[in-house]
């Protein structure tokens, strides 16, 4: 259904858009709270706090999708590979909140949680990514940026396993400078080839233009 699709909202035969009937819903909604809610509630509630962790994931969801449209149309307009740009600007700033939130758990004296949620985020979106095309298989098209990120992931995943065992399930200080320079790296080897593999692209398309 397009957000733009017009309803009979309130009056009759008076059409609003969908976007406006939902903003406008959802603004009543907070005011009403606001007023009526003075003071924090006196013990846990746990469907709110469902609801509010719902909406946040959907909300995180929405802009990141417009976050990758916004980025493909820039790499578009400056005529830079859209590889090059999910490596470096929108790589950072899908990073940005795991760091802090790793961080902050970590702090918290929660260490094992801070781990387990630098792994988690890789599974979550092949789970989803395979959902979108069941019952057909997902097709990967493999190339040699695809097979260097396999490659330092791989080492990065096979290294940590194998250091911290080693370290009887500690993490050393010094293993995690090795991972900032591995993904330090990883990006450098990455950016190469992606430059190098559009100059052929365009090259080639500027031959076949010529002819």
């Amino acid at each position: 259904m397009p957000f733009d699709d017009p309803f009979v909202f309130l009056l009759p035969h008076t059409h609003f858009p969908l976007w406006f009937i939902v903003l406008f819903a959802s603004s009543s909604l907070a005011v009403l709270h606001f007023v009526i809610e003075k003071e924090p509630p006196k013990t846990e509630q746990v469907p709110v706090l469902l609801i509010a962790f719902v909406m946040s994931v959907f909300w995180i969801s929405t802009i990141a999708g417009e976050l990758l449209n916004c980025l493909e149309a820039l790499a578009a307009l400056v005529e830079l590979p859209q590889a090059l740009i999910g490596l470096t600007v929108l790589a950072w700033g899908n990073s940005v909140g795991d760091l802090v939130a790793d961080v902050v758990v970590g702090k918290a004296g929660q260490p094992g949680m801070a781990m387990a949620g630098c792994f988690v985020g890789l599974g979550t979106a092949l789970v989803i990514q395979t959902s979108n095309v069941y019952p057909n298989a997902y097709e990967l098209h493999f190339h040699v940026g695809i097979v260097t990120a396999f490659f330092f992931l791989l080492l990065s995943l096979m290294g940590s396993l194998l250091v911290i065992t080693w370290c009887r399930f500690r993490v050393p200080r010094f293993w995690g400078f090795c991972l900032v320079g591995l993904y330090i790296l990883f990006t450098a080897v990455s950016t190469l080839i992606n430059v190098n593999q559009f100059e052929r692209d365009a090259a080639a398309t500027s031959w076949v233009s010529a002819w």
